[in-house]
């Protein structure tokens, strides 16, 4: 029996800093509950989500310094049908998250292109 075709979905990545850490002030336990929640919101949303473990992450502050960080990867995969509305509240939690962690930004990337906010 052949496969079906399904219908393209979009790839979503969702980057979720440890947070602030010079020194780390931000207690890694932020961290975790983030992630738990973006898990949540994005099953409930698009059906389900993935968190790869942590890695190390590097950036290029606006001086132009490197700064290091620990980022869990949430991935999810949207249908194409997915409401504005959803995208919408998904950016909301995103902007609540670089506020509770203390991040200059946070991003994701949404079929390799990259969305941020800035403050």
């Amino acid at each position: 029996m052949p496969m079906p075709h399904p219908a393209p979905h979009h790839r979503l990545l969702v980057f979720v800093p440890e947070g602030e850490r010079t020194p780390k002030s931000v207690p890694v336990e932020l961290h975790d509950p983030w992630t738990t929640h973006l898990l949540r919101l994005l099953a409930g949303f698009f059906g389900g989500a993935t968190a790869y473990g942590r890695g190390v992450g590097v950036w290029r502050n606006a001086a132009s310094e490197i700064i290091w960080d620990r980022v869990t990867v949430v991935e999810s995969w949207i249908r194409p049908d997915v409401p504005d509305a959803q995208m919408d509240e998904l950016w909301q939690e995103l902007e609540k998250m670089r506020v509770d962690l203390k991040q200059d930004r946070v991003g994701c990337i949404l079929d390799g292109e990259w969305f941020d906010s800035l403050p």
